[in-house]
């Protein structure tokens, strides 16, 4: 296998993986704002915060945050790796 098919191989995989960063990261915030909801109507109809929703809510941004943070690492890494790495 030559040098320029495993770059090739090597592009495919990290696009695809890129893709499957991003979309972890959509369904993340999507889940955030659900539970968010879900929590402030819980609020609004009981007048109690409910403690096990806050808990969840702050857990899915937290892996929001995560995932964000992961895939523009990635991004990153990408671009150097295309750009020669040279650039600062």
């Amino acid at each position: 296998m030559g040098q320029q098919q495993r770059r090739e191989n090597f592009e495919v995989t990290s696009s695809e993986s890129d893709d499957t960063n991003r979309k972890l990261w959509v369904v993340a915030v999507l889940a955030f704002w659900i539970s968010s909801g879900i929590t402030l109507t819980t609020l609004v109809i009981t007048g109690k915060l409910n403690l096990i929703l806050v808990s969840i809510t702050l857990g899915l941004m937290v892996l929001g945050v995560w995932l964000k943070a992961r895939y523009q690492l990635r991004q990153r890494k990408a671009k150097r790796r295309v750009s020669g790495g040279d650039s600062i």
